[in-house]
């Protein structure tokens, strides 16, 4: 005799950048299993592996993942892990101001994607070079995540330009190898990788801005950006 099918609740969610409603289900045991791996694994790359997948499997294939930005794979999980484990985020983090650790609750229904602050995607490096930037999604996390670079500026960099171009031509990125970006990146100053630094902290995320009393009990104000600091 087979065994009863539990049936999940489905719900809805809206895409932050495309405003598309899409139904998710609940992560299952299955899909924990995947979570709490990649955890244990600690990679960057893991990480991003079990994303897609428990993504994939919880909006039932619905979604071009590919196509998505970071902050809205970061935003569909969060709503995906509310609805499995629950509606808050027990973390923790270390207070900049009396160097204690504060323990504190957060609600991740209250956790938007705030909007882009970017005007154009274009930056000129100099008279004659500029970069076409890009808003980095699953394929560029994918590829640094592979890189043997970890925590590099050239890792960080390649993920988010798109092209470089002058008088005459575009030069893509996708066309060129490894080498000629490291060396294109390398011969980056500090001047130009700032204002690219400043163009990527314009770009949509997530983020909250949270009240606590440090243990001086004087009221703090810290953001939180990113999966990390909401699950810490």
């Amino acid at each position: 005799m087979a065994l009863p099918t539990i049936e999940s609740p489905k719900y809805f969610l809206t895409v932050p950048s495309t405003k598309e409603s899409v139904e998710f289900r609940p992560f299952l045991v299955k899909e924990e299993k995947v979570l709490m791996i990649a955890q244990e694994a600690g990679t960057n790359q893991s990480m991003i592996s079990a994303m897609k997948d428990v993504i994939n499997a919880c909006t039932f294939g619905a979604l071009d993942l590919y196509s998505l930005s970071m902050s809205d794979l970061e935003y569909i999980l969060i709503q995906i892990r509310a609805k499995s484990v629950g509606e808050t985020s027990d973390i923790k983090f270390k207070c900049d101001e009396c160097d204690e650790f504060i323990d504190i609750t957060i609600d991740l229904s209250e956790i938007k994607v705030t909007k882009s602050k970017n005007k154009e995607n274009k930056i000129q490096l100099t008279d004659d070079i500029g970069i076409t930037l890009k808003s980095p999604g699953l394929k560029e996390a994918e590829v640094a995540a592979r890189s043997s670079k970890k925590n590099t500026i050239v890792q960080s960099l390649m993920t988010v330009i798109e092209s470089v171009y002058d008088g005459e031509s575009v030069y893509p990125f996708a066309d060129a190898t490894p080498k000629e970006i490291e060396k294109f990146i390398d011969s980056l100053n500090s001047k130009q990788v700032v204002k690219i630094k400043e163009w990527v902290d314009g770009l949509p995320s997530l983020k909250k801005e949270i009240k606590y009393k440090c243990s001086k009990g004087k009221e703090r104000t810290k953001v939180l950006s990113g999966l990390d600091d909401f699950f810490a």
